[in-house]
C-alpha cells in the first residue's frame, strides 16, 4: 500500500510540473520554456533537494515509463491519416534522413576525436540522433558507453526540440515534409511530439523520420564499424 501511495504521489507530482510547464510556455512563449524542459529541470532540482535516488524515482514513475510503449505505438495513426504524403515524397524524406543523420553522426565523431574524448564514450555520443531503445542496442554491438546512452539521448532531443522551431521559423520553411523531417531526425521522441504541435503533417513526417532513422542506422552503423 506504501508503495501504491508513493508512486502515485510521484506520478502526480511529475504530472503538475508538467501542467505548470504547459502554463508557463503559454504565457511566455519562447524556446527555453517548453514543458519537457521547464518539468525536467523542476524534477532535478526536488531529487537534488530532497536526496532522493534516481533509481527510486524511476522506481516510482515506472507506470508511465511503460506507457511510452504504446504512447510510441499510437504514433502510427497521424502516420496513416497522411500516409498518402508521406508515399508521394518518400525520395526526399529517405535522402533527408540519410543525409540529417549521417551528417550529424559524422560531424560528433569527428569532433568527438579532436577534442580527444574516449572512444566508448565518443561512439555512445555518436547515436544519440537515434531513440533511446534502438541506440542502446546498437551501442552494445559498436562498444559504445551503455549508461550514458540515455541521457545523451534525452538531453539531445530536448536540445533540438527547443532549437528547431526557431531555426525554421528563421529560415523562412513552410513545406510540411521539410518542417517535420529535423524533429524526427535529431531529435527523435521528444521532437516528434514538438512536431505535432507544429502540425498533423508535420507530426506525421516526424514520426515516420524517427522511425526509419532507427531501422537504417541500426544496420548502417554497426556495418560501418566492422569495416573500420
Amino acid at each position: 500500500m506504501i508503495v501504491l501511495i508513493n508512486s502515485l504521489l510521484t506520478i502526480g507530482i511529475t504530472l503538475l510540473y508538467f501542467v505548470l510547464g504547459v502554463k508557463i510556455h503559454k504565457r511566455w512563449t519562447n524556446p527555453f520554456t517548453i514543458p519537457i524542459f521547464l518539468s525536467t529541470i523542476a524534477i532535478m532540482a526536488m531529487l537534488f533537494v530532497l536526496d532522493i535516488p534516481y533509481s527510486q524515482f524511476a522506481h516510482n514513475t515506472s507506470l508511465v515509463t511503460y506507457l511510452l510503449g504504446p504512447a510510441t505505438v499510437s504514433l502510427a495513426y497521424p502516420l496513416y491519416q497522411h500516409r498518402h504524403l508521406l508515399t508521394r515524397n518518400c525520395q526526399p524524406i529517405f535522402l533527408g534522413i540519410l543525409f540529417g543523420s549521417g551528417l550529424s553522426m559524422l560531424v560528433s565523431y569527428t569532433f568527438g576525436i579532436w577534442l580527444g574524448i574516449p572512444s566508448d564514450w565518443n561512439r555512445s555520443l555518436m547515436i544519440k540522433t537515434i531513440t533511446t531503445p534502438v541506440a542502446v542496442d546498437i551501442g552494445s554491438e559498436i562498444g559504445a558507453r551503455i549508461e550514458i546512452i540515455p541521457t545523451v539521448v534525452i538531453v539531445t532531443g530536448m536540445i533540438g526540440a527547443m532549437v528547431i522551431p526557431t531555426l525554421i521559423k528563421w529560415m523562412g520553411i513552410k513545406h510540411p515534409i521539410a518542417r517535420g523531417l529535423p524533429f524526427g531526425v535529431i531529435s527523435h521522441g521528444v521532437g516528434t511530439a514538438q512536431a505535432i504541435k507544429e502540425g498533423e503533417r508535420e507530426g506525421a513526417v516526424s514520426g515516420a523520420a524517427m522511425a526509419l532513422t532507427a531501422t537504417i542506422m541500426s544496420f548502417v552503423v554497426p556495418i560501418l564499424f566492422l569495416l573500420v
